[in-house]
């Protein structure tokens, strides 16, 4: 599996401290059947001033520290949730982001998680423009788009993918977010499963369990896309083929139509 969603860089934002905890923390992948971790610090002016100078930095540590540990079968990338702002796209262009693998083609994009912000949708078509991708953070938690579904519908039609936290799916942040996410997912509207682990106990960068409740709702195929292939894509640059997302259901059976249209 790939996990593209992790604060697991020592003493750079909300997630780990130190070093060892680092490593922990891929130890943890690792044994949950995590190969490859993007490491996501934020990326909040004001809040987090992190640069990609920074993060490429604590990458190479960490890299180094694993070094004969339990924890070297992990390959770690760099990356970063940016923290969505009104001049985003011109920050975009000056190149002052830092994207998903440092690739230059996704970016993980974080709205307020209570303010409405503006302009969200132009935004996403100005960051098209410029050839990035971006990749929607737990929208499932994100007050925009809690109040109107349809508002993840149309961001996926300009362009975006979304990304979903795993321990949404299975409860872990309440019925609220975990209802949602499994409404995004009967509309074909979930792109890519991620842990967003902040720390090695209470949200650990742990997987399996969120890729079981995907199989046992849609197949295991569909599971294994969000956490193998379209991730894949995304390291690897290409252009990932988004389905079309499917209407919302309101008779019984819902979740055996979806499984019908994954293995159509």
């Amino acid at each position: 599996m790939i996990d593209l969603h992790n604060h697991l860089l020592p003493g750079i934002d909300d997630g780990a401290k130190k070093l060892e905890e680092t490593l922990e923390f891929l130890r943890i992948a690792s044994r949950d059947g995590v190969k490859v971790v993007v490491a996501t610090p934020h990326m909040k002016p004001g809040v987090y001033d992190n640069r990609r100078e920074t993060i490429l930095q604590r990458v190479a540590l960490v890299r180094e520290a694993q070094r004969g540990d339990e924890s070297e079968g992990v390959t770690l990338l760099p990356g970063a949730e940016v923290y969505y702002t009104a001049d985003l796209a011109a920050r975009a262009r000056a190149n002052e982001l830092m994207t998903v693998g440092d690739g230059g083609r996704y970016l993980l994009l974080e709205l307020p998680y209570q303010q409405a912000p503006l302009r969200v949708d132009d935004t996403i078509f100005q960051l098209r423009l410029l050839g990035i991708t971006p990749l929607m953070a737990h929208p499932e938690r994100v007050a925009y788009y809690l109040e109107d579904i349809e508002r993840v519908a149309a961001s996926v039609r300009l362009g975006a993918l979304t990304q979903v936290t795993g321990s949404s799916l299975t409860g872990r942040f309440g019925d609220k977010a975990r209802d949602f996410a499994r409404a995004m997912l009967e509309r074909n509207l979930i792109h890519v499963l991620a842990s967003d682990g902040h720390d090695v106990r209470y949200r650990p960068p742990v997987l399996s369990d969120a890729v079981r409740a995907v199989d046992s709702l849609i197949g295991e195929t569909a599971a294994r896309r969000l956490v193998e292939d379209t991730p894949q894509a995304i390291l690897d640059g290409r252009e990932v083929e988004i389905e079309e997302a499917l209407p919302p259901f309101r008779r019984r059976g819902l979740f055996s139509r979806v499984r019908s249209f994954f293995h159509r």
